[in-house]
């Protein structure tokens, strides 16, 4: 139980890498807030979360693209919490389209969820987190490292969390807050359900990937939870690759 009686923030946390990490911090004693998108969904996840009916999970819709959605969101959290000791900045999207035709809208809103929405969350979880210190868990991409054709808006959203996450950590540093990332590889996820029926597509990461598979939801979770638990008081402004070692592969 290395999180019991930490309050932690999760968006995207109704499905996918987001809520792995919802179990796993409910696993480890966590009590969770869960913020996602679709109300129907968030609901539906919290209740599966929740699977003792601890009490400890609070479902807050909230469309992390959209600032007055933010800050509504926040004056219902700021009510029921003090305090909170860990925020993970999970929520995300990925538009293609070839860079020279690259639409400024769709260029906004990748940016609007991918980096403008953790900004805005981090800074409103500072009045939180400033007493006591805290945790932030950043979902970064490989494409914080490397890039690949038709995706340049979710390229540079996620080289900009990776950024984001040293900035943090050396400002708040001065109140107990680390700020760390992870980089999953390619992971197997309901967003990636057309990628790994693509025969073709799934061989070429299979090729690539050292470890010959995609990766499982529940082994980013476990970097999600070391970061957030004592393990990792002295660790801050770094970024961890769960990828199977195809960053360190030619």
């Amino acid at each position: 139980m290395m999180l019991q009686g930490k309050t932690a923030l999760i968006t995207g946390g109704s499905r996918g890498i987001g809520r792995a990490i919802c179990d796993a911090y409910y696993d480890q004693g966590a009590t969770l807030i869960v913020m996602a998108r679709d109300e129907a969904k968030l609901q539906e996840a919290c209740k599966q979360i929740d699977k003792d009916n601890s009490g400890r999970v609070f479902g807050i819709a909230c469309d992390v693209g959209n600032k007055e959605s933010i800050d509504a969101a926040f004056v219902k959290i700021k009510e029921q919490f003090k305090s909170l000791d860990i925020l993970v900045n999970c929520a995300g999207i990925n538009i293609r389209e070839p860079l020279e035709s690259f639409s400024f809208d769709s260029w906004n809103k990748v940016m609007d969820v991918n980096l403008t929405g953790p900004f805005l969350i981090t800074q409103a979880c500072f009045d939180l987190m400033k007493d006591k210190g805290g945790k932030i868990v950043n979902i970064a991409s490989l494409m914080s490292e490397v890039a690949r054709p038709t995706i340049s808006a979710y390229t540079a959203s996620k080289g900009g969390i990776k950024m984001f996450t040293r900035a943090i950590a050396i400002e708040w540093a001065k109140y107990n807050i680390q700020a760390n990332a992870i980089i999953p590889g390619y992971i197997a996820t309901e967003m990636n359900t057309a990628l790994i029926e693509d025969e073709k597509f799934n061989s070429f990461i299979c090729n690539r990937t050292p470890q010959g598979r995609w990766g499982k939801p529940e082994e980013v979770a476990h970097a999600a939870v070391f970061f957030a638990s004592e393990g990792a008081n002295f660790i801050t402004g770094q970024c961890l690759a769960v990828d199977g070692g195809i960053l360190a592969s030619l």
